[in-house]
């Protein structure tokens, strides 16, 4: 470990500390959005990975920015997780909400928070994930935040003390180690040659919040500054194997809480209709993401525990095709841009 870092750091965070760490995280996700979107292959190769996560918290970046006074760490997560629940889009968006619950529920009664607390809130985030997740696969967003978590766990029971920012550097290095670990644990990748870009997206998240830890003044507004990986291998078979075709996630406002009995088989509803679900119930909302060839059963279902609210359906198969036309065209202009350097 670096012995410089800690004379610049914190020993606690503080609320608007953690603010604007999220801030920076959020900023860091939008700044490398395209680039993320071009590592997506799993669970659909629809290439929206990277704006789903950038929309999902830039929802809840909006909500911090109206906290002008001074917050505890208590109110700023619990003020992002709700906002990140209510806007979450796609896969990764709503495993990314799940991650900040569990971790606003971590640092509930806290005024500060210090790194026995962060590497808590994010094990508690990683549980909640991985609770709400029907089918977890390994080698995905998940298991960056699980192995990350693990790491901080294991700092925390360590007699030396670090400090705040010490122990999100040492979260990011090991999220970094958990992301290079992937295309190892999910054949797909490895075969498109990409890593997680869930985990990319979370990477790129923890990175941003490190930087609000350090106090950098973080202001990501261009969205082209990196050329981004090489086209990935991702042939038009892969549309055929899109089993179910369309992206469904609604928000049902309930008229009453959901039961845990209710919720199981709600759940078992779903998974009749599609794969990659993902449900999360609080006391008023349930948030509900499915993959489904018939969208309209689940909204149908959805609509006998209440009224719905931000509802999507997007047809995978389309993006899907929209990205092989991106990713011709990125090659050919590759292509044509070397044959220019060669001549000259």
């Amino acid at each position: 470990m670096d012995e410089s870092f800690g004379k610049e750091c914190i020993i606690v965070i503080k609320g608007t500390q953690l603010r604007d760490a999220f801030i920076s995280g959020a900023n860091s996700i939008s700044n490398c959005r395209q680039q993320v979107d071009a590592l997506n292959v799993f669970p659909v190769p629809d290439g929206d990975t990277g704006t789903n996560m950038s929309m999902t918290i830039n929802a809840a970046k909006r909500e911090l920015e109206t906290l002008r006074d001074d917050p505890t760490v208590e109110q700023v997560a619990k003020k992002a997780a709700s906002a990140l629940l209510r806007g979450a889009r796609g896969n990764s968006g709503v495993i990314l909400s799940l991650l900040f619950r569990g971790f606003s529920k971590g640092l509930e009664g806290k005024e500060e928070a210090d790194a026995k607390d962060i590497a808590n809130a994010l094990s508690m985030g990683v549980t909640a994930a991985y609770k709400a997740v029907m089918k977890p696969t390994e080698g995905t967003i998940l298991t960056v935040a699980r192995l990350a978590g693990e790491h901080a766990q294991q700092l925390a029971a360590q007699e030396e003390q670090l400090t705040a920012a010490q122990m999100w550097k040492e979260i990011l290095v090991s999220a970094q180690d958990a992301l290079a670990q992937t295309p190892e644990m999910l054949p797909v990748l490895k075969e498109a040659g990409v890593v997680d870009s869930g985990g990319q997206g979370l990477l790129e998240v923890y990175h941003g919040a490190y930087d609000g830890f350090l106090g950098k003044e973080i202001d990501y507004t261009q969205f082209d500054k990196a050329k981004g990986p090489a086209v990935t291998k991702i042939d038009a078979q892969t549309e055929a194997d899109i089993k179910f075709g369309y992206c469904t996630e609604f928000i049902i406002l309930l008229n009453q809480p959901m039961s845990e009995e209710t919720e199981h088989e709600f759940k078992k509803f779903l998974m009749s209709l599609g794969d990659s679900i993902v449900l999360v119930a609080d006391d008023e909302i349930v948030k509900v993401h499915v993959h489904t060839n018939h969208p309209g059963q689940a909204i149908e279902k959805a609509l006998t525990f209440g009224a719905l609210s931000r509802m999507k359906i997007d047809n995978m198969r389309e993006e899907h095709q929209e990205k092989l036309i991106k990713d011709a065209e990125k090659m050919a202009k590759e292509q044509a841009e070397q044959e220019e350097k060669e001549e000259a």
